[in-house]
């Protein structure tokens, strides 16, 4: 009997142990537990290696991935974090304005989009953009013209349209961002393209978003305006957004005003189809 309670009493200490050591391992691993991510600023390969381990291993019943404000930024990062967001169910959440790549990638990838009163989505170009091959051409002739020595040359519209821009030297954090989607290294700006076309229309077809969402506003009726290049970019209504896929959309505030942004005046309003 003492033989008995001695072993008994040795497998309660081990599993006290166990559960002490485990909490303790609970406490000091913020990735399992975090349940926000606020992205306030550009998007940029940073950005995702910084919320790679919590987007992965977070197990927080409910979780959001809140845009308070983004102009938008690197299209491959964006692609990253939005495959990220969809595939480990986050919920995502417009405070504030979320443009270009964010709108294009991040957005939609949300389980459950909620956006705030005055939120404004602003779109303006993406992999379908009609000159996203003609910039990749003209990147190609400035990078291998005599006498260019800038570590960085971008072509296209800057804050227009969709860009492509190339930066001398590669960081680790883009390796990383690369390696994620299984990008090789060295590609040229066509086979830039390609590849940012294919990784989108995968994305957005385990989305069942239309992958014309970024470039609707650019072409038939509204291509005049588009190219006018007299706005930032434009912006859809929840029938519009639904009819392009992206549903499950909630009004944090019980209803939404982007005409009360202040970036208002720089976009116009598309209606799909």
């Amino acid at each position: 009997m003492k033989t008995y309670l001695k072993i008994l009493a040795a497998l309660v200490s081990v599993a006290v142990l166990f559960l002490v050591v485990s909490f303790v391992v609970f406490l000091r691993d913020e990735s399992l537990r975090c349940d926000t991510i606020t992205l306030d600023g550009n998007i940029v390969p940073e950005t995702f290696v910084a919320v790679r381990e919590c987007l992965v291993r977070s197990f927080a019943p409910k979780k959001t991935f809140v845009v308070k404000h983004s102009g938008g930024g690197d299209g491959a990062t964006a692609m990253a974090l939005g495959i990220l967001i969809h595939r480990h169910r986050w919920d995502v959440e417009v405070v504030d304005i979320c443009a270009s790549s964010c709108a294009n990638w991040i957005f939609p990838a949300g389980r459950t989009k909620y956006l705030d009163r005055d939120s404004l989505l602003l779109f303006h170009g993406g992999p379908y953009q009609e000159n996203m091959f003609e910039m990749g051409k003209a990147l190609e002739r400035k990078l291998t013209a005599k006498g260019v020595s800038t570590e960085s040359v971008t072509v296209g519209q800057v804050n227009k349209e969709g860009t492509i821009t190339f930066t001398l030297g590669k960081s680790k954090a883009l390796a990383e961002v690369l390696e994620f989607l299984s990008w090789r290294e060295g590609m040229n700006a066509d086979e830039l393209v390609s590849k940012m076309r294919s990784t989108s229309d995968q994305l957005y077809q385990e989305l069942g978003v239309n992958p014309l969402v970024s470039a609707y506003g650019q072409i038939g009726a509204y291509e005049p305006i588009y190219k006018s290049y007299k706005y930032g970019g434009f912006t859809y209504r929840l029938d519009s957004l639904s009819r392009l896929g992206i549903g499950n959309v909630e009004l944090k505030d019980g209803e939404w005003n982007p005409e009360r942004n202040p970036a208002y005046q720089d976009v116009y309003e598309v209606t799909y189809p």
